[in-house]
């Protein structure tokens, strides 16, 4: 056992029905391309400032979108609310 009796835990832990961490789809953008913000401007004169965090708050808002299509999709096709409220995409 670990100091102070305790035990360590392992750094990947796995949950039943999980094989694999899906990475998130953050977008690769050009710095004169327009920025997805929809404003016109160029990426580099708008967000590109903010950085990766943009570009992560962007990738999150479309995961949950994907996910909430994924689940209704899932809804339609009959499955039960305790395996929708579990699913990720």
């Amino acid at each position: 056992m670990a100091k102070g009796g305790r035990r360590r835990q392992s750094s990947k832990v796995t949950w039943p029905g999980f094989t694999e961490i899906l990475p998130r789809h953050i977008k690769q953008i050009g710095r004169n391309e327009p920025c997805p913000c929809g404003s016109g401007d160029k990426y580099k004169d708008c967000h590109a400032k903010d950085g990766s965090a943009y570009l992560e708050k962007l990738a999150l808002e479309e995961d949950k979108i994907r996910l909430k299509a994924a689940r209704i999709q899932m809804k339609k096709d009959g499955v039960p609310w305790y395996k929708r409220i579990f699913f990720r995409t």
